[in-house]
C-alpha cells in the first residue's frame, strides 16, 4: 500500500486578494455609472420640462403643416393648450430632447434595477 495522498494545490492567497479587489471595483465602478446615469437622467428631465412650458409644447405631439412647425402643448405665454408655431431648428431640438429624455428614463429604470441587485459591500 502507497501513503502517497494527493493534495490539491493550495488557492494563492494574493490570487484572493486580487479577485476581492477587483469585485469591490466593479462595485464601485458600477454604483457611479448608475448615480451618473440617475442625475443625468433627472436634470434631463428638468431641461425637458423647462423648455416644454417656454415653447409651449413638444415636437412629439406638433405638427409640420405647409412647411411651418408647430408644437402642441399647454404655453404659459397665453395659459391656453394649443399648436404653437415654431422654427424648424426649434422643432427638431425638441423632438430630439423628447426622444433622449425616453432613452435615459429607459436607462434610469435600468440603473436602478443594477443598483438594487448588486451585493452591498462587505
Amino acid at each position: 500500500m502507497s501513503n502517497i495522498v494527493n493534495h490539491e494545490p493550495s488557492r494563492d492567497i494574493l490570487q484572493a486578494v486580487r479577485d476581492e479587489s477587483t469585485r469591490k471595483l466593479m462595485r464601485r465602478t458600477v454604483a457611479r455609472v448608475c448615480a451618473v446615469t440617475m442625475i443625468v437622467g433627472i436634470l434631463n428631465f428638468v431641461l425637458f420640462l423647462a423648455g416644454t412650458f417656454y415653447l409651449g409644447g413638444d415636437a412629439v405631439n406638433g405638427k409640420i403643416e405647409n412647411g411651418k412647425y408647430y408644437v402642441w402643448g399647454y404655453s404659459f405665454h397665453d395659459g391656453r393648450k394649443d399648436y404653437h408655431e415654431v422654427s424648424k431648428s426649434v422643432f427638431d431640438y425638441s423632438r430630439w430632447h423628447v426622444y433622449s429624455t425616453i432613452a435615459l428614463w429607459t436607462l434610469m429604470l435600468a440603473a436602478g434595477i443594477v443598483y438594487k441587485r448588486m451585493p452591498m459591500e462587505d
